[in-house]
């Protein structure tokens, strides 16, 4: 849709558009994300030392959640392009706390560790930002940017917030009680903002249930997926949510060997999250002004700084400084690929495509904690781990150049300046 009748159908600015990218953004904030992946990391110390585990043995739960969510999520994709996303959004809402209420009666029990982990992975497929971001191009074409920034800040803000919350219940109650406020918080935030913000564009409803996808502009799904800038761009998203996925399950755990109360690890690991907040407050406008190269190339790097400082080690003033810098690139990344794909793609698969590059990007939640795990287990420390981190951020955003300079050289979005500068 060009902006002149995105504005005429009254899109990128009408009262149903900025209902859903709000409502969204409450509603990211007690999704899969901040409830699980961003506070999960502050109950492998307790958990371990509950049940008498390992530390990998604790992040096995946390891998196979991120394995079943990323292979379920292009399913959900094709799920989205015919239904729309209300009632996926209504049903995660609903089902996501009821999970989480499992980690909390499971015993020291592998097998029913694990069958919990699977329950809490097939919510998560539901239950990932997908649904709440498809919303959002449906509404919003010139301003695409700004909404999606403005509904992941959400994200970023419930895993600031959220993460705060799991530092100071665990600085006073055990680790049931803690997690079990917080999942009915998810709750009683999660459902009505589900209720109240989900809504699907209603022309795209009735072409969806008329099976006329021709009649919705944008690429098929086989020519979107043969392009180059998609195996460019995912790649370096992918290797950003390595990164941040390892420094969330076990930034807490490495400051807390140092030496470091839970509460005040607990604060590095939400500061994450608060700096995210500030990226994305900027970002969106950034991108729809400068396009995702130049941003990634400015961004991307920062986590590869901020891991080399957890690398040399030094004082708590360092440590948060650490924090921060991984927090800068968090969520941009998250913000740039339904950009990417809308700009690049047009709508006709973007639910399809989308929930394919989520899925790839979130394979990095499963093998970033795994890499911090078998550092500290098969080598005794984070050392080793670090350095990886350290190398997979560079290429991250060696990456992202590459697939704005193959854009840009293409033509590939409306407008070169929209991949690089």
């Amino acid at each position: 849709m060009s902006n002149d009748a995105a504005a005429a159908s009254g899109l990128d600015g009408g009262s149903a558009a900025w209902t859903v990218a709000i409502g969204g953004a409450i509603g990211l904030a007690v999704a899969f994300g901040p409830a699980f992946i961003a506070s999960f990391g502050l109950y492998v110390k307790p958990i371990a030392a509950d049940f008498g585990w390992s530390r990998t043995d604790v992040s096995w739960i946390y891998s196979l959640v991120a394995v079943l969510g990323a292979a379920g999520t292009p399913l959900l994709g094709f799920l989205l392009d015919r239904r729309g996303s209300r009632g996926v959004i209504i049903a995660a809402s609903i089902l996501l706390p009821l999970v989480l209420m499992l980690l909390v009666i499971v015993p020291a029990n592998m097998p029913l560790f694990l069958a919990c982990g699977l329950m809490i992975g097939l919510v998560a497929i539901i239950a990932s930002p997908t649904a709440y971001v498809s919303l959002l191009p449906q509404w919003f074409s010139r301003r695409l940017g700004l909404a999606v920034a403005i509904g992941m800040f959400g994200s970023g803000f419930g895993q600031f917030a959220l993460a705060r919350a799991h530092g100071e219940l665990l600085a006073h109650l055990d680790w049931r009680t803690a997690w079990t406020i917080m999942a009915l918080v998810v709750a009683a935030i999660g459902i009505p903002a589900a209720v109240i913000a989900a809504r699907d564009r209603p022309d795209l409803c009735a072409l969806r249930r008329t099976r006329n996808d021709n009649a919705i502009e944008g690429l098929p799904l086989g020519e979107a997926l043969r392009s180059p800038v998609f195996w460019t761009a995912v790649p370096a998203f992918f290797l950003v949510m390595l990164v941040t996925a390892a420094m969330l399950t076990h930034l807490a755990p490495l400051l807390t060997d140092r030496g470091w109360r839970i509460d005040q690890a607990a604060g590095a690991v939400a500061m994450i999250g608060l700096v995210s907040l500030a990226g994305r407050a900027v970002s969106g406008a950034l991108l729809d002004r400068f396009g995702f190269g130049l941003l990634g190339a400015l961004l991307f790097p920062m986590q590869a700084i901020g891991c080399g400082l957890l690398l040399l080690g030094g004082s708590d003033t360092t440590m948060y400084a650490a924090s921060a810098l991984i927090g800068l690139a968090y969520g941009v990344e998250a913000d740039m690929l339904p950009w990417v794909l809308r700009k690049r793609f047009g709508l006709r698969c973007f639910g399809r495509l989308y929930g394919i590059a989520f899925g790839v990007v979130q394979v990095g939640s499963v093998l970033g904690p795994l890499v911090m795990g078998i550092s500290f287990d098969k080598f005794g420390g984070y050392r080793l781990g670090l350095m990886t981190l350290t190398a997979a951020a560079v290429l991250s955003a060696v990456l992202v150049v590459v697939a704005a300079w193959i854009a840009s050289a293409t033509d590939s979005l409306t407008d070169p300046k929209e991949a690089f500068i």
